[in-house]
Order: structure tokens, then C-alpha cells, then sequence
């Protein structure tokens, strides 16, 4: 298992730079859009190591044809130039009726499912490449329909997952969604998210995908318990922070995903 940390702004850079010194990262995911002005030699030489590309606001699902197919021709030439190690994405709604959503919504699995599945296939075909896609960190009851809808999904587009391992303990959390129903689509993936979570200020609380805060002891506990099923060779585990970025409280974190995962180490080091 290969450890990596997401870089979406320049002001990390420092803290990326110092985790690949350290060994503490073997990779670096970039939040793709926030690079596309820069040239390809650029990206492609930014980082002493392997990439990956995760896309944000490609909004492949409801974009405007024309407005996607711009896009895919940079991201094409960042992808024929720097062969990234995934290029992944999200399955989620960014309006509704029209209107701009503040936060992303989730999509309705059974009655969404044929425009979504269309939408990856052309999606695809723009990018010339496999797209991973992410699973949402669910706040009702309709994402227990969230697993089926990723393996139907990846069966029927040659798709896969990045599987998203707090989300799926955000979903748990929030609608009861069982963590073992993942399990078809864990075996299938090989590459991973995983952060920290935060509470909702409303009370009832949900709980919320924030990449703000120490990783959890139930998203740790959750990794130990499947641990032999994650670690796939070739595989990729993402550390993210987008916020709140205390050097001591990363650096533990990916030290206890390193000790979950003492392969990773043993390889970096040897």
C-alpha cells in the first residue's frame, strides 16, 4: 500500500514537500482543476514522485457538452503527460432546478442511475482513460443504495471506485448504512481515500466529510478490521486535509496508517 497526501492549494506545498522528504508519502494526489492553467512540464515536474489526478468540479453528470469537452482536452494533455497513477471523480448533483448548490448533494441511485451511467461512459471517452469514482459521505437514508449502484455502475462502464473509506463511515453514522455492505466494492478497488470527519453545528448532528480533523478511531478501526482487503497490489491510500493543517496531528495520522499498513514502510525504506 502506497501512502499518499491531496495537495489543492500552492500554500501546502512546504508540508507536501517536507512529507515526501521525510518518507512519510510515497505520492501526491492533485486536485486537478485548481492546476489547469499551469503547463503540463509544470505539473509533471512539481513533485519528486508518482501522481494522481482527482477532479472536483468537472460536474460530468449535468455539464453542458461543450463546457466538458473543454475540459477534457487540458486534462487530456496533463494525462498523456504525466500518466498519473488514477484520474478520479465525483458522483454527486452541484444544482438543482437550475440553481447552485452551496454544498454537494447526493444523487438519487435508482431513479438517477441510467443519466449517470450514460454520463460516465461519454465521460470516459472524453479522457481516454478508466475514471474512479467516489463515494458520497451520505446524510440520508437513500445512500443505503449507494454500494449496488457502484457495482451496477462499474460493471455496466468499465468505471471503477475510489472508495472513499471515511465516507463510508459518515454513511454509517448518518443512515445506518452497514460498513460490510462495502465490502464487493473495496475487493474491487485500488485506490483509497480516507480523513477526518466533523460534527454538524444543528443538532440532530450529522456527521460531515471535513478533512479537518484527526482521522477517527471507528475510520481506523474500520481499516484495521479490513485491512488484508484494501491492501491490493498497486494500491493507493490518499490522506486528506484541506483545512486545519497541524504538522504533529498529520504526521500522526499517516504514522498510524503507516503502522496499519508496515508493507508500505518496509518497501519506502528498503
Amino acid at each position: 500500500m502506497r501512502l499518499g497526501f491531496n495537495f489543492t492549494l500552492g500554500e501546502t506545498t512546504p508540508l507536501v514537500r517536507r512529507l515526501l522528504a521525510e518518507g512519510r508519502i510515497d505520492y501526491v494526489e492533485l486536485l486537478i482543476d485548481n492546476f489547469l492553467t499551469l503547463e503540463p512540464d509544470a505539473i509533471a515536474t512539481a513533485f519528486p514522485a508518482p501522481m494522481g489526478f482527482h477532479i472536483m468540479f468537472s460536474r460530468f453528470i449535468e455539464a453542458e457538452e461543450a463546457a466538458l469537452a473543454d475540459m477534457a482536452r487540458r486534462l487530456r494533455q496533463l494525462i498523456d503527460r504525466v500518466r498519473p497513477l488514477y484520474v478520479s471523480d465525483h458522483v454527486a448533483r452541484f444544482s438543482h432546478q437550475g440553481r447552485q448548490l452551496y454544498h454537494l448533494a447526493e444523487i438519487d441511485y435508482a431513479a438517477d442511475y441510467e443519466q449517470v451511467r450514460r454520463r460516465v461512459d461519454n465521460w470516459q471517452q472524453l479522457l481516454g482513460c478508466q475514471v474512479l469514482l467516489e463515494n458520497y459521505p451520505s446524510i440520508l437514508d437513500g445512500g443505503r443504495d449507494a454500494p449496488r449502484f457502484f457495482e451496477r455502475l462499474c460493471r455496466d462502464t468499465g468505471a471503477g471506485v475510489l472508495f472513499d473509506i471515511s465516507n463510508a463511515v459518515c454513511a454509517h453514522r448518518n443512515c445506518g448504512l452497514p460498513l460490510d455492505a462495502w465490502l464487493p466494492v473495496i475487493d474491487a478497488s485500488r485506490h483509497f481515500h480516507v480523513a477526518g470527519y466533523n460534527l454538524s453545528i444543528l443538532q440532530p448532528h450529522l456527521v460531515l466529510d471535513t478533512h479537518d480533523q484527526p482521522l477517527s478511531d471507528d475510520t481506523l478501526a474500520f481499516i484495521e478490521r479490513y485491512r488484508t482487503r484494501f491492501e491490493h497490489p498497486g494500491a493507493t491510500l490518499t490522506y486528506e486535509r484541506d483545512d486545519a493543517f497541524v504538522d504533529r496531528d498529520i504526521d500522526a495520522d499517516l504514522k498510524r496508517l503507516r503502522t496499519l499498513f508496515p508493507l508500505a514502510e518496509a518497501r519506502l525504506h528498503a
